[in-house]
């Protein structure tokens, strides 16, 4: 009887340790909108560009943060804005805060991912005395480099949609350079905040990482790797020299600076290949010297 309660106390003792290490936002419902990331130009159905959006995590990677800028300048004005998009485990749906240069303020507070898609709408609110909106975006993702953002307002409680804009997503061709500082921008956090294992989910599953004395190959190996930093610990900082998109790779040049907790700095010159693996670019060689 000793020996069953003395495993259920360690038991309970080890999960307590688990939770606590957990990231905050490391369920997979947060990462169901991602596909959104990136810098895009969106299209009216016409063709007309209707404006540029940069979307990027931010936040320990708990919320999604959408950069709007209008293509068209009316009367010296463009209109701008910013919304912030995070799944809220409390009530399981996912919810977007609206803010623009116009002082507008939109909650869509009733957000799903369903079939392959983000829905997100907001209560049904008072214009005026005699009218009542629901307003509700979709967002489906057609191609890794497409999706398709279609928004509606109702008038009747959700009974009948009419269409308010409808616009394609197109993933900027000509984005490299932000491409690479992104994933090297969040490696860096990954390892300021001693997440040294995270650093390996930004290279791909069959990557190789080839220095001066050794080379690692595959999943396991590069995790091991990058959790052998916590002995220098300290803070990194990577610069992105030049970045090149050849067809489906982006190759990227680049310096990396550890300081180590004892305040010594470890300088490397580095390459880097870059591919697309489920749709993210992520590293397929990494070459040090």
């Amino acid at each position: 009887m000793k020996k069953i309660l003395l495993y259920i106390i360690i038991s309970f003792f080890i999960l307590s340790i688990q939770a606590q290490n957990r990231r905050p936002c490391s369920a997979p419902e947060y990462r169901q909108f991602d596909f959104w990331l990136g810098d895009w130009e969106a299209f009216s159905p016409n063709g007309n560009k209707g404006g540029d959006s940069k979307i990027s995590l931010m936040l320990d990677s708990c919320t999604i943060l959408e950069e709007w800028t209008s293509a068209i300048v009316q009367r010296g004005f463009r209109f701008s804005g910013k919304s912030y998009n995070m799944y809220n485990a409390g009530n399981k749906q996912w919810q977007q805060y609206w803010v623009d240069n116009t002082g507008a303020i939109t909650k869509y507070f009733n957000g799903r991912y369903e079939d392959g898609k983000m829905i997100v709408q907001t209560d049904n609110e008072k214009v005026n005395d005699t009218t009542w909106l629901i307003q509700k975006m979709t967002f489906y993702r057609l191609t890794p480099d497409k999706i398709r953002q279609h928004g509606e307002n109702s008038s009747d409680g959700g009974k009948t949609w009419t269409t308010s804009f409808d616009l394609e997503y197109r993933r900027k061709v000509d984005n490299t350079t932000a491409i690479v500082d992104s994933v090297l921008r969040k490696m860096e956090d990954s390892y300021n905040k001693a997440d040294y294992k995270e650093i390996a989910s930004y290279y791909t599953k069959n990557a190789k990482v080839v220095g001066r004395t050794r080379e690692i190959n595959g999943r396991k190996e590069m995790i091991a790797y990058w959790e052998s930093f916590k002995r220098l610990g300290g803070t990194w900082k990577l610069s992105n020299l030049r970045s090149e998109r050849l067809g489906d790779q982006i190759w990227q040049k680049g310096t990396s600076v550890i300081t180590d907790k004892e305040g010594r700095d470890h300088k490397v010159n580095f390459t880097l290949i870059f591919v697309l693996e489920d749709g993210i670019w992520k590293i397929l060689q990494d070459a040090y010297w």
